[in-house]
């Protein structure tokens, strides 16, 4: 992989479109790591007997099946509730409007927090009134698809009101089908939030950090007899604001403004009806609008995944993918270390019965940082989400999750965090219904300082059309 580290070196105008030319134009390792991991996989599985003659590749999605289990919420802090997985016949109907139906809803939730600032010492609870009206409009086209929806959520905290926000969000995606073995699909999400307390950059402020950001992904799927390939361009656009302190001197947040290119491309090969052979390979670049950062360091930096493994999809028992392989990530500034190591990515839908789903994950992810000396967050996490339908209106949901972060390039700030939840949700009629959490994270961090303990209990009312 050639080196990013030249003091002369110009960002492009328009990092996107030389991010594309330059995959295309070079062999980088990662590439040629990939052809011959694919050629592989085919070689060793093409003899396999009782393999179909024709059929689709059984991976849904680049991560294996989609899931309908809860997400993660310290990756997603807008994740949506499991309030939409009851049975269908509980679900809203919705609005016609012409090829489309329009889904409004509103929630309000009541939620008390042991522990509303995420700290070790002097800890603070409060009660957070949450008012989050939202609204879908899917298509209903005979081919292709075309789906907006909008979220705004407000956040009013009974005394530590210097914590009051209101967060909005807006997606838009839509897929062309060519015809039945191809099809290409983009997304767009736009959001205005705030970080959450006690995450690794958290500035700490009198205030959340407000946070901006543009996600755009564009999708590209063939497949051929027992072949499929995927194709996918991501960019995203990440931007923060600056905050202020208790003792009046504010944080500045906008050296972390910056665009992240991700390319990836996955091909698979199906070995026998439900397995199939699975090669990914992507390429990421990080650009910061800042030369240098607040502690006089060049983060722009280059990277690369490859992976193999195994995708199954038997029916309605098992979904998912399970791919091992190797990362790295290259830092423009030779003082910053660049962090490398074994890949894993495994998530799997788990189906025992009609009416439970267990799906448990695996994952090992890196992400900028600005802490001191860092070069990056290395993040490792274990999670399983059980939710089981215990009546047609009724649904059950548990979550827990272990995670052991990494600070590559610094010593004694590494932190492992559990986190255990439970969840119901009560559905009267379509429209109304009613649904309740407990929660209880717990983060252990050899940073001083750094560790706390939290527990919530929600109560959420929602109505819906």
């Amino acid at each position: 992989m050639p080196s990013h580290r030249d003091p002369g070196e110009r960002r492009p105008q328009d990092p996107g479109l030389w991010f594309i030319v330059q995959a295309l134009s070079r062999g980088s390792t990662a590439s040629a790591a990939a052809i011959v991991l694919l050629a592989l996989a085919q070689a060793a599985f093409a003899d396999v007997r009782g393999a179909s003659e024709a059929g689709g590749d059984p991976r849904r999605t680049r991560s294996g099946a989609a899931l309908t289990a809860e997400v993660n919420p310290d990756e997603a802090a807008h994740a949506k509730s499991d309030s939409e997985r009851v049975n269908e016949s509980y679900q809203p109907k919705g609005i016609e409007l012409g090829s489309f139906l329009f889904l409004p809803k509103i929630e309000v939730d009541e939620t008390f927090s042991s522990n509303v600032y995420a700290t070790e010492v002097d800890t603070k609870s409060d009660s957070i009134t949450t008012i989050r009206p939202s609204m879908k409009l899917r298509s209903r086209f005979k081919e292709h698809e075309l789906n907006f929806s909008l979220q705004a959520e407000q956040y009013l905290f009974a005394t530590y009101t210097s914590d009051d926000r209101t967060e909005i969000q807006a997606d838009l995606d839509g897929r062309y089908d060519f015809n039945s073995n191809t099809q290409a699909s983009f997304s767009t999400e736009v959001y205005a939030r705030h970080e959450d307390r006690g995450s690794p950059d958290d500035a700490h402020g009198v205030a959340p950090t407000p946070t901006q950001g543009v996600l755009n992904t564009l999708k590209f799927k063939h497949q051929r007899n027992r072949y499929t390939f995927q194709g996918e361009f991501e960019s995203d656009r990440l931007s923060f604001d600056n905050v202020a302190t208790a003792n009046g001197a504010p944080v500045i947040n906008t050296d972390r403004n910056r665009w992240e290119l991700t390319a990836r491309e996955r091909a698979s090969y199906e070995m026998a009806p439900g397995y199939a052979a699975v090669i990914e390979l992507s390429e990421n670049k990080h650009y910061f609008d800042s030369k240098l950062d607040r502690a006089g360091f060049d983060r722009n930096s280059s990277g690369y995944r490859v992976e193999t493994g195994v995708g199954v999809d038997i029916s309605q028992l098992i979904r998912g993918d399970f791919l091992l392989g190797y990362f790295h990530q290259e830092f423009k500034d030779s003082r910053l270390t660049d962090p490398e190591g074994l890949s894993v990515r495994a998530t799997f839908n788990w189906t025992p019965d009609k009416l439970t789903l267990v799906v448990p994950s695996f994952s090992r992810t890196v992400s900028d940082t600005t802490t001191a000396q860092a070069s990056a967050l290395v993040h490792n996490a274990a999670t399983v989400t059980v939710r089981h339908e215990l009546r047609r209106n009724v649904v059950l949901t548990g979550f827990g999750s272990v995670a052991y972060d990494q600070l590559s390039g610094v010593e004694n700030q590494n932190a492992m965090t559990y986190e255990v939840k439970g969840k119901a949700i009560y559905a009267f009629t379509p429209q109304l219904f009613v649904g309740g959490e407990i929660g209880y994270k717990t983060k252990a961090s050899e940073a001083a300082l750094a560790s706390y303990d939290q527990t919530t209990v929600m109560l959420r009312i929602g109505v819906q059309y």
